[in-house]
């Protein structure tokens, strides 16, 4: 059974493209994630992937971060903070940690 994934992808007022994510990303949902993710990143500019509603992030998850580092800033919340930093995420993307639904 796929875990219950939302995503919205839009542009903030000056342009920026903007992908929200709530609820799980993991193995059975990563490749629905990293799909959306390069649609946002489709003009090869910047993205802002906030996950301050996603309660757990996998592997594959993080994978997908990773593979697009270079072009991201993530907001993520006080739950996920440390597995940014564990990993090293945080070292090749911009990484705000705000609380849940908090403005950037």
């Amino acid at each position: 059974m796929t875990t219950p994934l939302h995503i919205t992808i839009g542009r903030s007022a000056d342009g920026v493209a903007q992908l929200s994510a709530v609820g799980e990303i993991d193995l059975t949902n990563a490749a629905e994630f990293a799909a959306r993710l390069r649609d946002a990143l489709g003009g090869g500019s910047r993205a802002l992937v906030d996950l301050t509603r996603v309660d757990y992030l996998d592997s594959a998850a993080l994978a997908t971060l990773f593979a697009h580092a270079d072009r991201l800033d993530i907001r993520i919340s006080p739950l996920n903070e440390a597995l940014l930093s564990f990993s090293g995420l945080d070292q090749l993307a911009a990484v705000e940690v705000v609380a849940e639904g908090g403005s950037q």
